[in-house]
């Protein structure tokens, strides 16, 4: 009997152990860690604005420091946001301008870099880049001076023949050095060179077969921009003037005839151009090149380099597929209002990676606004523990240097606190902002639906009584850390028209935020950088909350709003518990949604009717087998009492 009850109880103990640790299996299983840094990195390739079938020489923080210091030849380089609008709509006229101006690249290339892109934050911190776009020129031999605050020069406009024509000048004003001999003469054509053919020839070598005499009017530099046109031609040689008397000798008369050609035997043959561009003379000139089978040199190694590095730079290792996206989309256009976790994560790992390494000094004002937001954001983010652990140790650490930081510091102490805790994030790639098309949407939507979660997190929990604490910080971060100068800009102006800081409840920052949004909508409908599948409406539409609109409007005029049902409306989409998890890879990272409550409550209910019967006979059961058990071998009070036995008693008879 004893034998058979230690069985029991030991198999009884067995199956209970097992149950412990396979419970505990099923608990701490999860998805293996992934990197980071190779995620970031082949979102900002798929993000960014140019590749290799631009003529923009695309760079990295691989490449950066090898085209441009130290070089025999100027660069302009302009720095952009993948994700700013404003960035988004220069980006075709920058593109036209690099292939109109291609033929300049061995003087004057044109590049950009992607400040979005987390590994060009160093870059773009160091160069103080604090507007997007930013266009910088440097000039041949270049190298940054931080005491002179030497970190190129800018050039404050956008349109493309003012930027032609100040990189003409830029160039135009260069010192030759002699690591600059090959660049042409940009001087003007002087009278000694009027005296005779040989005189026009002087100090070019011999397969200078032509040279070709343009004229431009005064305060141009229409003749420079033509020079530079033709600087891959060996066998000519392209001079300028603006001096009609020396022109006229060259049979050119400032109105039908503005380009000849001299032959070295002396023949003069003069030309007519459409217009009085650079483009236009390019034309005419190329057209008599032709005639006479003169072609430009072929493509330098150094050319050829440069587009590999443009081509490997700008392709992303790993895209996501097009089948991929148009099922995220058709995920998405069916449930119109989600509020998507992937999103709102997206969102957090922008600011923390990209936005705010990118300044060189947080101080003052700017880290009031700094402090102000990871507060917030520590309070009402709808990341894992190890994620709220990270926001909480970033927030402190901004605190305690609340003195002297910089975006660098920021960004160590980020990638320290990641290697410590470990995966940080589900997710890592958009879904209720994913667009149609690269360049569309993306981060400006997520960051917007994570100013919306945040800002209903605060009229929900009781964590704060400021009921200005989430727009006071949206505020702050917009204007110091937002990449979108332009956007930036625009909030602003909204903010203070709108009384940003007039809001007496926690209830009524949440339909200002709403309420801005549309705005912002309603702005930006129809414009370039529109998705065409996503247009701008005004949200809620009555589609999704009937309830939202007193009344049905026609289209060309505002809704009649019941903010009443708005308001319970932004309330419940963004509610934790109805946060969708499409798209998530990591399920096991995030606490278990409503859905997983409700199942595990089934199995509990299911397990109650159908075992706990069962489950409380095997405990009793237990029970006897040990209370028995301690009957037959444990210590009586009083001593040990033999038992006798048969043989003792028949020994005394």
């Amino acid at each position: 009997m004893l034998r058979r009850s230690e069985n029991l109880f030991g198999v009884t103990t067995l199956v209970l152990v097992i149950s412990l640790f396979s419970f505990n299996r099923l608990i701490d299983a999860g998805v293996p860690r992934s990197s980071y840094e190779a995620l970031m990195k082949q979102e900002s390739q798929e993000l960014g604005l140019y590749n290799h079938t631009d003529k923009v020489r695309i760079l990295t923080n691989v490449n950066f420091k090898d085209e441009v210091l130290n070089r025999n030849h100027s660069i302009l380089v302009e720095f952009y946001n993948s994700y700013c609008g404003h960035c988004r709509k220069f980006a075709p006229t920058y593109k036209l301008l690099a292939a109109e101006l291609y033929d300049w690249r061995e003087i004057v290339p044109i590049a950009a870099i992607d400040c979005a892109a987390e590994e060009n934050n160093g870059i773009c911190r160091e160069y103080e880049v604090m507007a997007y776009p930013t266009l910088r020129y440097f000039g041949p031999g270049y190298s940054p001076s931080e005491n002179e605050n030497n970190y190129g020069s800018k050039i404050m406009t956008q349109n493309k023949e003012e930027i032609r024509s100040i990189l003409a000048e830029f160039v135009a004003a260069e010192n030759k050095t002699s690591n600059m001999s090959s660049w042409p003469d940009f001087k003007p054509l002087k009278e000694s060179h009027t005296s005779s053919i040989p005189a026009l020839f002087e100090g070019l070598d011999s397969l200078k077969k032509y040279v070709v005499v343009v004229y431009e009017r005064e305060n141009t530099t229409v003749g420079i921009e033509t020079v530079l046109h033709f600087v891959r031609y060996p066998n000519i040689a392209v001079k300028h003037t603006s001096n009609s008397e020396l022109a006229a000798k060259y049979q050119i008369d400032g109105s039908r005839y503005r380009i000849a050609t001299v032959s070295r035997d002396g023949s003069i043959v003069p030309y007519g151009s459409l217009h009085e561009t650079s483009l236009s003379y390019k034309e005419t000139i190329e057209s008599f090149l032709k005639s006479q089978h003169i072609t430009e040199k072929p493509p330098s190694h150094h050319d050829n380099n440069a587009l590999m590095r443009t081509s490997s730079s700008s392709m992303p290792h790993e895209s996501t597929p097009e089948h991929e996206v148009a099922k995220i989309i058709d995920e998405v256009k069916r449930n119109k209002h989600m509020v998507y976790q992937a999103d709102l994560e997206m969102a957090i790992r922008g600011i923390l990676y990209n936005e705010i390494p990118k300044s060189s000094h947080i101080g003052g004002e700017k880290m009031t606004a700094l402090l102000r937001f990871m507060s917030v954001l520590e309070k009402y983010n709808p990341l894992s523990n190890s994620g709220r652990a990270l926001l909480k140790e970033l927030a402190s650490f901004t605190r305690k240097h609340s003195e002297d930081l910089s975006g660098g510091d920021f960004e160590k102490e980020l990638q320290r606190l990641e290697k410590q805790l470990g995966k940080v994030f589900s997710s890592h790639r958009f879904v209720g902002c994913q667009g149609s098309r690269t360049g569309l949407r993306g981060y400006t939507c997520s960051l917007w639906q994570l100013f919306h979660y945040m800002s209903v997190q605060a009229a929900t929990e009781d964590k704060s009584e400021d009921p200005l604490e989430v727009l006071q910080a949206i505020h702050g971060y917009v204007k110091h850390f937002f990449g979108c100068t332009e956007c930036a800009e625009h909030f602003q102006e909204m903010a203070k028209r709108r009384h940003i800081f007039n809001n007496p409840t926690k209830d009524d920052a949440v339909l200002w935020l709403w309420a801005a949004h549309n705005e912002v909508n309603q702005r930006l409908a129809g414009d370039d950088t529109e998705d065409p599948k996503f247009p701008k409406i005004q949200f809620p539409t009555a589609s999704s909350c009937p309830q939202c609109h007193k009344s049905t409007s026609s289209s060309s005029s505002a809704p009649d709003w019941d903010k009443e049902h708005v308001l319970k409306f932004l309330k419940n989409i963004h509610n934790p518990e109805f946060v969708n998890r499409y798209g998530v890879e990591d399920h096991e990272m995030l606490p278990p949604t409503l859905d997983k409550l409700r199942q595990k409550r089934m199995i509990g209910n299911v397990f109650s009717e159908m075992d706990m019967g069962m489950g409380m006979l095997l405990y009793g059961f237990c029970i006897v087998m040990l209370v028995v058990a301690f009957k037959l071998f444990a210590v009586k009070k009083g001593g040990y009492r033999k038992k006798p036995y048969g043989h003792d008693m028949l020994g005394k008879v």
